[in-house]
């Protein structure tokens, strides 16, 4: 498992200066010193994977390192960007330093996939490669031979995972194909939905979407009344974004 881990790391750009060594992180753009800090290297081999053997980055994902207290979190690349609602990650990478035991830190990773709603972990220290998968409220617990099994598992996630098509239908007037969308990710203030409906010239920004019957409920952003706005199904005329 480690050629390519080790011709990876044949590959990074370091320097030296004031006895440090440091190494630029190919997201975040800025100099890492390494020493004393082994957990960093393996964190770049990952990156390194990702942006430069993958080929899934940047048109397939996109990568947040340090955010929300994970190591790195792989998204879900927008292609549109009228379409960018709230999205879990697709994986959540938590990486240790080369001796350390990852069965230490298997609450760690499967406590971060459940407070983010993220369906795959992986533990990754060099010598090994864990992976968590969702199943029914469970975590299946995989060991992976290789980097390139992290692809796999991306592109797997990655199609189970797109709503664009629902998107783009109800931009062109498609109301079943709102309401799945406004069922989805409009039932909260999590997101902006922007939309038009007939007889009206303003576009409309809501949010707290509720459907009963005929009738499409909603509050409009910015307003705060204790009467929701509402209007009949059949004059729904599009969908313009939704935005996170």
């Amino acid at each position: 498992m480690t050629d390519l881990q080790q011709e990876i790391s044949t590959k990074f750009s370091k320097y030296t200066k004031d006895y440090q060594e440091y190494i630029k992180c190919l997201i975040r753009g800025i100099q890492i010193p390494i020493n004393g800090r082994p957990e960093e290297l393996v964190r770049q081999i990952f990156i390194h994977f990702l942006i430069k053997e993958s080929g899934l980055f940047p048109d397939i994902i996109s990568i947040q390192v340090e955010a929300n207290n994970h190591d790195v979190e792989i998204y879900k690349k927008q292609n549109n960007n009228n379409f960018k609602p709230h999205q879990s990650p697709l994986i959540i990478m938590e990486v240790k330093r080369e001796d350390v035991n990852l069965k230490n830190h298997y609450n760690q990773i499967q406590r971060y996939l459940k407070k983010s709603g993220c369906d795959i972990g992986i533990l990754y220290n060099y010598h090994e490669i864990i992976a968590f998968t969702k199943k029914d409220d469970q975590f299946e617990i995989n060991h992976l031979k290789s980097l390139r099994d992290i692809q796999a598992l991306i592109l797997q996630s990655n199609n189970n995972n797109d709503d664009l098509l629902y998107f783009e239908k109800a931009q062109n007037g498609n109301f079943d194909s709102f309401a799945y969308l406004i069922r989805k990710y409009g039932k909260y203030t999590t997101n902006q939905v922007v939309f038009k409906v007939k007889q009206q010239q303003s576009q409309i920004e809501g949010y707290f979407f509720n459907i009963q019957g005929n009738k499409v409920y909603y509050d409009v952003c910015g307003k705060y009344s204790q009467k929701q706005q509402n209007f009949d199904y059949q004059d729904f005329e599009k969908l313009i974004y939704i935005a996170y």
